[in-house]
This record gives structure tokens, C-alpha cells and sequence, in this order.
């Protein structure tokens, strides 16, 4: 009911709020709960600055392209709110894209809406305002996992045993079986961060150091160990 709620609003222009507001929620669409429901509901996909570098176009062939810096679908408001509430479901778009209109409130669709615009009109901002929420994350195995999933795998492999689909064309030297690793916690995050040109290793294994947060960093290299065998 909330997402035809939320259609209905949309279509009629009205000011009027969802059942969701009525019980309760009334704050007022802004940019910081836009900039938390981005991070929360559209990262996976869009990436955590919306560049597209999300977990899933990483790690899933032939993924649709999700930056929002190259938007292919319209910006204006009334466009984005289509989007946000029906995702692909209409078919107006790839029906990867999730509806959200039933599991977010208006308050939500709103601010999220707010937040991409200001993305794109002001940019660095924005990514400030999400750079700030990533430094913010604890650290867990779960946020590992989906890291290296996204970013690790296709070379080191699901399981961490160098074979990953990148394995195929990297042969000097091959990704590392990572299940071998003994490396502390120390140098795991400087060739992470660094890349591994940088610490005397393969020139083909990439600097993270600009992409991930602190507390990224660290969970993936919390993650890495489950994969060792001892």
C-alpha cells in the first residue's frame, strides 16, 4: 500500500505524507537522511559515491552501468522519484534496479531523491557528506565479506585460493592463494591500501587506500583471515 502511497503523491504533485508519516514519521525530507538512505539501500549498486563502484557491478558479469555521474534514466526530480519508488518493475528501466516504494517511508523517498540531486549539482560536497558516514561504519566480518566479494575476488577467488575469473589472464605472477597467507594484520593493510607495486609484489593487485574507509580496510582484513587454512 505504501508504494501505491507514494504513486499516487507523486503523480497528483501533492504535499501530503504516507500512512508511514501519519504514524509517526514526519521529519522533514533532508539532505543528511538522503545521504544515510543512499548509503544503506543504493551503495551496493551505485557504489559509495555513486561513481558505480558498487559491490555487485564489481563482482557480477555484464552488470549494468550505475554511475550516477552518467545517468541514463533523467535527474529531475519527478524522474528520480519514479525511480527510487518503482525501480525496474515498470520495465522503464533494467529490472536489477529494486523498487523501494514499499520499504521506505516518504520522508526517505524524498530526502534520498534530495541527496542525488545535490550529487549531481554539487559533487564534492556530496561526497564529503558520504566519506563522513563511511568513517562512521563499524567493523565486521559481514562489511569484509561483501568488500572482498566485490573488490578481491575476481582475482584471489570466492574462497581466497587465487582463482578468480581474472586468474585466467594474470600468470606473472598469478593472484596469491590468499588460504596460504600468514601476513599480520600490519602488512595485510599497507598492500591493501597501497597496492602491491608499492610494497615490492605484483604491480597488478591495485591501491585501495583512496577508495575504502578505515573501518573497511579493516574488515576485509578481518575477513581475509577466515579464509586461511591452518
Amino acid at each position: 500500500m505504501r508504494t501505491l502511497s507514494a504513486s499516487a503523491l507523486l503523480f497528483a504533485g501533492s504535499l501530503a505524507v504516507t500512512s508511514a508519516a501519519l504514524a509517526g514519521n514526519q521529519t522533514e525530507p533532508n539532505l543528511d537522511k538522503g545521504a544515510r538512505v543512499f548509503q544503506e539501500r543504493c551503495s551496493l549498486c551505485h557504489g559509495d559515491v555513486g561513481m558505480g563502484e558498487g559491490v555487485l557491478p564489481l563482482a557480477l558479469k555484464n552488470y549494468p552501468k550505475t554511475n550516477l555521474m552518467e545517468p541514463r534514466y533523467g535527474v529531475d526530480k519527478k524522474s528520480l522519484q519514479e525511480i527510487v519508488i518503482w525501480g525496474g518493475s515498470k520495465k522503464a528501466m533494467h529490472d536489477y534496479s529494486p523498487p523501494w516504494g514499499d520499504e521506505l517511508t516518504w520522508t526517505e523517498i524524498e530526502s534520498v531523491v534530495m541527496f542525488v540531486q545535490y550529487l549531481h549539482t554539487e559533487t564534492e560536497q556530496a561526497v564529503a557528506m558520504l566519506r563522513k558516514l563511511e568513517s562512521s561504519k563499524s567493523i565486521s566480518l559481514k562489511l569484509g565479506s561483501n568488500i572482498y566479494q566485490g573488490r578481491c575476488a575476481i582475482c584471489h577467488g570466492k574462497t581466497g585460493e587465487g582463482n578468480g575469473r581474472m586468474a585466467k589472464i594474470i600468470k606473472n605472477p598469478p593472484p596469491f592463494n590468499l588460504t596460504l597467507s600468514r601476513a599480520p594484520d600490519e602488512y595485510l593493510h599497507q598492500i591493501i591500501s597501497k597496492g602491491g607495486e608499492k610494497m615490492s609484489r605484483s604491480y597488478r593487485m591495485p591501491p585501495w587506500g583512496d577508495e575504502l574507509s578505515e573501518p573497511e580496510l579493516q574488515s576485509v582484513i578481518q575477513y581475509i583471515k577466515t579464509l586461511r587454512r591452518y
